[in-house]
């Protein structure tokens, strides 16, 4: 009986969150206008639930036929390629960073003896008591100093590390058995040789983690472009998502168009990396 309650639960929870993309997904191809008698007839997209026909050709959703046009209008009225790549760019730097830069930080806090270790990683976490809103203007003001604003490198090089990253790899880190890499010291490896060859090749699991939370989160970031790209050019997708609406009106089928296509990067990401990211959950809860 208890697993019967839970499966019903989970299964309502899923339908009730897979919910909006289908809606999203039924808007982004249903046309703003189609013929009808002989005249342009609008498309009323607040009607629920909306009225499906899958049978006709082509299907009707909310009594209008099904399109694809708008996928391609998306492309055709704003610098959506370029938006793309824009993204691609601040999300991937981003994700190396901290794939690269926490990783180090994390091995050094959990594996290296040096002075003042615990206190300088007590003030480490110390800062994730600092609203991220508290010195979001001092770093805007020393990237318009060194003229990086509208620029990639002043999109990532400020994203390019965070506490909760480093402090998640060094509890990785912390797990991990030891004789592998007291072997490798036997055998005369340095620190350098340890880590690359030692260590990361058993936190892939970790490292693809860590690849998924900040890749999304970059992906889907808005503060932080909002205030580094005044250029249209150099929008990406979460500023541009804005071009579709206006003052009095806004164009929901390219904008569920324009977001679908937003989400489907997100979406291979996550199951390329998926096996990694549930291995994680479970080797980051076991001791060595």
């Amino acid at each position: 009986m208890g697993k019967t309650v839970a499966y019903v639960l989970l299964i309502a929870y899923a339908v009730i969150s897979f919910g909006p993309f289908v809606w999203a997904l039924l808007v982004s191809v249903t046309p703003m206008t189609y013929e009808k008698d002989g005249q342009h007839v609008g498309v009323d997209i607040m009607q629920w639930p909306p009225k499906i026909n899958p049978f006709s050709w082509p299907p009707k959703v909310f009594d209008a036929p099904a399109t694809l046009s708008n996928y391609k209008k998306v492309f055709e009225v704003v610098p959506y390629a370029r938006w793309i790549l824009n993204t691609m760019i601040y999300a991937g730097l981003t994700t190396i960073g901290h794939v690269l830069f926490d990783s180090m930080g994390g091995y050094a806090f959990a594996r290296l003896k040096f002075p003042g270790r615990n206190i300088i990683f007590t003030l480490f976490l110390a800062t994730m008591m600092v609203p991220a809103y508290v010195t979001i203007i001092p770093i805007y003001n020393l990237m318009v100093r060194y003229n990086l604003v509208n620029t990639y490198a002043g999109l990532f090089l400020p994203k390019l590390t965070g506490v909760v990253t480093l402090f998640m790899m060094r509890q990785f880190f912390l797990n991990l058995p030891t004789e592998v890499e007291e072997a490798a010291i036997i055998d005369g490896a340095g620190v350098l040789r340890r880590f690359f060859q030692v260590a990361l090749p058993m936190a892939k699991p970790a490292l693809a983690a860590l690849a998924i939370y900040t890749f999304l989160g970059t992906w889907n970031d808005f503060l932080w472009p909002l205030l580094m790209t005044s250029d249209k050019s150099m929008f990406t997708l979460t500023m541009g998502l804005n071009f579709f609406r206006t003052s009095y009106y806004t164009f929901w089928q390219l904008m569920m168009a324009a977001t679908l296509l937003m989400t489907l990067p997100m979406i291979i990401v996550f199951l390329s990396f998926q096996r990694y990211f549930v291995e994680s959950g479970v080797t980051t809860g076991l001791k060595g």
